[in-house]
């Protein structure tokens, strides 16, 4: 059995047909995670920047969740520094 890439409630990893399969389920599914959601699960930016790389070299393409701040508007600091990496 490998060892995860990433600790994380989001990460799903599995051996398809092709190879592995990893993958961020919030990212996929188009959630949103309030900065407290994210900070408890560990999405940091640097965390996001290596999420978004092994899902490109694995899948071609990478989603990570959108954060947002208390009053549901997006959290424009984390997104713009998360994006430029």
């Amino acid at each position: 059995m490998m060892k995860r890439m990433v600790q994380c409630v989001h990460w799903k990893e599995y051996q398809g047909l092709n190879g592995w399969v990893m993958f961020c389920s919030a990212g996929a599914f188009a959630r949103q995670l309030t900065r407290e959601e994210a900070e408890q699960c560990g999405c940091t930016i640097e965390q996001r920047a290596i999420c978004k790389q092994i899902m490109e070299s694995n899948l071609g393409y990478g989603l990570v969740p959108e954060i947002i701040d208390a009053e549901g508007k997006a959290a424009p600091l984390v997104e713009k520094a998360a994006s430029e990496l």
